[in-house]
């Protein structure tokens, strides 16, 4: 496999916009499709929306680029309303295009305005770069360690938070005059600064049950990395960054403190321009639970890698678990002086049944089994999310080998590929056919998951229906979409760019290429500190502005499932 590099995506994109001047000048935004392109052998649906109330166009060709020559022509379907967006549109269907090359669709008959799309491609490998540059954002969130520039480009940049001298916090309930303690490394979050061992948990969960399911996607040498050459795959040594450094978070008893962060947010900064006093905050059965599932996880994945670093990790899990037993409902919340991210959950039990399914997975100790039986594991509570992790012990058990009942174990993988029907059949009924979800904060990571949740159903049937539900839902990601945007930086013709990332905004390099954007966020709760939406509509409550943070923030947990879905689209689907 090749070494990916995020550089070289960016320029393959440059290469593009320079050679499609002529194009871009035609280019009708209200012709919403995939911007990077498609499989040969993968489904084909542009939308095309009409806000002007004129009638429909009369059908519709796709030319091949730079000749212009008839490639495939088509009628449209519908039209079809959907109150999300508050448009009425139209599909133009164009999956029989199976020839690789570069291509737009064209309008044809009397439409308004402009009717040609933005360029794609139709390539076999047309995830590949994208799924590399997601995976690599983590290296750019890397916290105690500078960004070199032989690893980083222009985005290098020094060390921040060297977190050796880190004070505990009262909530913490250790001593408050012991003294500093260290807890360097690990990934920042988010736009911010701090370090969460909660939405840590699904992020490092969702990345080794893709090494998982794909163990040789991401091989040594592949994500150019500083432990690039280690004989270890690149995606278990950028894992490893954090699962470091939530480690250092467990306490002497087994229970795990909740985050690492200043008291308040900084300003748009520099990392290694911050210069809060630092506190490790809090301690609660989320945590404790979050952290038993992932480090049970990192036992089996590293122990042919590292077999006294693996047995560390369950010794770990199996501390934290017995921790979150004898205290089931210790909640978190911020104390007065603290303003950084809360993560509050109140309800454990699904964390409990994830903790439970991989400790069983990994060590097949019947406790955990005992514990599981008379409780719900089947995949019926919706798409994983950090606050609903429920759904991870049902995808792990349905794929990894373990000494499930044979009965249960069926029922778990018949409740995975039914939430996959689910999806596909709303999808049917859905203008930009993707499923339905409620556009609430980080709505773009709710489709990454559900389009996980159809990889899965394909893992266990074989049924090329849920691979083709899967990449329609990468389609929405990269344009096919109420915005007409890109939500991958830097990866479209009319790409995320600014999102709220400290770095990215006090750098001015430009954007990083590869992270996903949070998405439409109907809740506008950044709509007091000056961002304008110019739309209520949950669909298109998008501003691509760095002050949006919520809508325009990236995210570790948003990122990890945005890897997975293109990384195994890339790994699964048909070239032909």
């Amino acid at each position: 496999m090749k070494r990916y590099s995020i550089i070289t995506a960016a320029a393959v994109l440059l290469t593009l916009t320079i050679t499609s001047n002529s194009v871009f000048a035609t280019t009708m935004e209200n012709i919403r499709l995939n911007q990077l392109g498609y499989y040969p052998g993968s489904r084909k649906v542009a939308v095309v929306v009409n806000e002007s109330g004129k009638a429909a166009p009369s059908g519709f060709i796709v030319v091949s680029l730079p000749d212009n020559k008839t490639a495939f022509s088509g009628k449209l379907s519908g039209p079809i309303e959907w109150k999300e967006s508050g448009e009425t549109g139209w599909r133009a269907d164009f999956s029989g295009l199976k020839a690789p090359g570069r291509y737009k669709l064209v309008l044809l008959g009397h439409v308004p305005h402009k009717s040609e799309s933005y360029p794609f491609v139709i390539s076999d490998s047309v995830f590949k770069e994208v799924a590399a540059a997601s995976m690599r954002t983590f290296y750019f969130q890397r916290c105690s360690a500078p960004l070199l520039q032989k690893f980083a480009g222009k985005w290098a940049r020094a060390a921040g938070h060297p977190d050796n001298a880190v004070i505990f916090h009262p909530s913490s309930g250790r001593w408050e005059g012991e003294g500093p303690v260290s807890s360097p490394g690990g990934w920042y979050d988010a736009g911010d600064f701090g370090k969460y061992v909660v939405n840590s948990g699904i992020t490092v969960g969702t990345l080794m049950a893709f090494y998982e399911l794909f163990p040789e996607y991401f091989p040594d040498k592949s994500l150019n990395i500083p432990e690039s050459g280690n004989g270890r795959p690149d995606i278990l040594d950028e894992v490893k960054v954090n699962l470091d450094w939530m480690r250092t978070m467990q306490d002497k008893d087994g229970g795990v403190f909740h985050k690492l962060t200043t008291l308040t947010f900084p300003g748009y900064i520099m990392p290694a321009e911050d210069k809060g006093q630092r506190f490790i905050i809090g301690k609660g059965t989320t945590a404790a639970l979050n952290f038993a599932a992932s480090m049970a996880m990192a036992g089996r994945v590293y122990m042919p890698f590292d077999s006294t670093f693996a047995k560390s990790c369950i010794d770990g899990a199996a501390s934290a678990w017995e921790w979150a037993v004898k205290n089931p409902n210790v909640p978190f919340r911020n104390p007065e002086d603290v303003r950084t991210g809360e993560y509050r959950d109140v309800e454990f039990g699904d964390e409990f049944v994830w903790a439970a399914a991989e400790l069983f997975i990994t060590t097949g100790d019947k406790k955990y089994s005992e514990f599981l039986k008379d409780k719900d594991i089947t995949y019926n509570k919706g798409e994983p999310s950090w606050q609903n992790v429920h759904g991870l012990a049902a995808l792990s058990l349905s794929t990894v080998k373990n000494k499930l009942d044979a009965k249960l174990l069926d029922a778990v993988r018949k409740s995975v590929v039914a939430a996959a029907d689910k999806w596909l059949g709303e999808m049917d009924k859905n203008l930009y056919r993707i499923p339905n979800t409620n556009f609430i904060w980080g709505s773009n990571s709710n489709f990454a998951n559900m389009g996980i949740g159809m990889i899965y159903a394909y893992q266990i049937t074989n049924d090329r229906k849920y691979l083709a539900g899967a990449s329609e839902i990468a389609d929405y990601l990269l344009g096919k979409n109420a915005v007409g945007m890109s939500f991958m930086s830097a990866f479209g013709t009319k790409a995320m760019a600014n999102p709220h990332h400290r770095q990215i905004v006090a750098q001015k390099a430009g954007v990083i290429p590869g992270f996903l954007a949070g998405g439409p966020n109907k809740g506008h709760q950044d709509s007091v500190h000056e961002v304008t939406y110019r739309s209520a509509l949950p669909a298109k409550s998008y501003e691509d502005v760095y002050k949006s943070y919520a809508s325009n923030e990236v995210a570790i947990n948003w990122n990890a499932p945005s890897t997975f879905l293109f990384a195994a689209l890339d790994a699964l689907m048909p070239k032909k």
